[in-house]
């Protein structure tokens, strides 16, 4: 299936009549789109190429994931202006601390992030014209043993506002709450969001459930519901869900069970949340066994979308570095999108 939707948006962000391009990339353990993409856009640079993620990892044995990194140190060879800001967390993985020494060896301006926050996008910016961004990681198995959903957007704008949202955060500006502008919901939104300030990913979501009338897809890693906390962020979008169903909307929710996870806090939250959304009327199901289920995925009506590196738990809304975009009427995009969500659906678990 070939999967390319030319979009005509106007919208707060985007010049007037200009044309951008939107492709979805979905990716599953069977046919690895977003390493295919994301190679074929760095190396296609030609000016400057701009990396922001979560996990970033080169590996000692011969692994695929490896050529991203080479890509990168390859096109700084011949003239491209290359910075990459990755996450290092408390403990990084030793393959993390392998990237980060390969391309610092090879002349890549490579930082990692302010300590004190966790930087949990992945963006990826081309000659200030093409943005790659969603749930997808650097790592072995975010590449090639997850299902991820990405979009690439082609626009000179788009671009500009997620190269504005980079410059913040590879300079510490983390407390900058208004720089960016409060999003409004024209056709195309850019949702860069910065630790405790405008909650763009909840504002959207919420805009975008509020105005549900047939039918609701979620497709999330995490999905955090917090009893002790009613007014948590996330408590406030499983309200929206709910609502929705109460207005006589089908609304499904697909999460990652964590059945082959070692941490049993992940799985025992995760079924707490799924028990309260089944109670109400939501439906539920766990991913196939096999893979990940690494995607931050909204489909409203078949029409209004978010694509993100961001769950619905308290950090990610919160206290966490995320980029997403959301996009409102476009049914030739959301079609493609939830027939990718139907198909997780029906190879999916119920709950025992």
């Amino acid at each position: 299936m070939r999967i390319l939707a030319i979009l005509y948006l106007f919208s707060c962000v985007c010049a007037l009549g200009e044309i951008v391009e939107v492709t979805p990339i979905l990716t599953t353990p069977e046919d690895p789109r977003y390493f295919q993409w994301a190679l074929r856009v760095i190396q296609g640079a030609r000016e400057e190429v701009l990396v922001m993620l979560s996990d970033c990892r080169r590996y000692s044995w011969d692994s695929p994931a490896n050529e991203l990194t080479t890509a990168l140190a390859t096109v700084g060879t011949r003239g491209v202006s290359v910075r990459v800001l990755l996450e290092r967390g408390k403990q990084p993985a030793p393959e993390a601390e392998a990237a980060f020494a390969y391309l610092v060896e090879r002349g890549v301006e490579v930082r990692w992030d302010n300590p004190e926050v966790t930087l949990h996008a992945k963006l990826l910016l081309i000659d200030r014209e093409f943005v790659l961004l969603g749930s997808s990681p650097w790592t072995y198995n975010g590449l090639f043993g997850s299902v991820q959903v990405d979009l690439l957007v082609r626009s000179r704008s788009v671009a500009r506002a997620f190269w504005e949202f980079f410059e913040l955060v590879w300079e510490g500006r983390l407390d900058v709450e208004t720089a960016l502008g409060r999003p409004k919901i024209p056709a195309l939104v850019p949702v860069p969001d910065l630790p405790e300030g405008e909650l763009s990913h909840l504002v959207l979501a919420q805009e975008l459930l509020a105005d549900a009338e047939a039918q609701v897809g979620l497709m999330l890693y995490k999905l955090r519901y917090y009893p002790q906390y009613p007014m948590s962020p996330s408590n406030e979008l499983l309200s929206e869900l709910v609502g929705a169903v109460a207005r006589g909307a089908r609304v499904r929710v697909l999460l990652e069970g964590g059945e082959e996870y070692t941490d049993t806090n992940f799985v025992s939250e995760t079924r707490e949340v799924a028990t309260y959304l089944l109670l109400h009327g939501v439906q539920v199901r766990f991913d196939s066994p096999g893979s990940t289920l690494h995607a931050k995925l909204l489909v409203v009506d078949e029409k209004d979308l978010i694509v993100s590196s961001a769950n619905w738990s308290y950090y990610s809304l919160v206290k966490n570095v995320e980029a997403g975009i959301t996009l409102v009427n476009v049914p030739a995009l959301g079609e493609v999108l939830q027939e990718f969500f139907d198909i997780l659906w029906e190879r999916s678990r119920e709950l025992p």
